[in-house]
């Protein structure tokens, strides 16, 4: 789950919408600092470049992970 902190300080967090016909579907909803939520996702936002940066750093540690357990497994 990723909250984004936009320019201006609108917070992009994690919305689920249900269809008519029952359908969840995962997307996004944009909130402002006037929204009665805006304080709960403040606390766990993340600007666009930190994300980035924590993206990187798990892809690498993924792939030293796997890298160990292919090692392993094919011993």
């Amino acid at each position: 789950m990723n909250v984004t902190m936009l320019p201006g300080g609108t917070l992009r967090v994690p919305a689920t919408t249900t269809l008519d016909n029952g359908t969840k579907v995962d997307g996004t909803r944009d909130i402002g600092r006037d929204d009665p939520e805006y304080s709960e996702w403040l606390a766990l936002a993340q600007d666009e470049d930190e994300q980035r940066r924590r993206d990187v750093e798990e892809r690498d540690s993924d792939r030293e992970i796997l890298t160990r357990w292919r090692t392993r497994r094919s011993a």
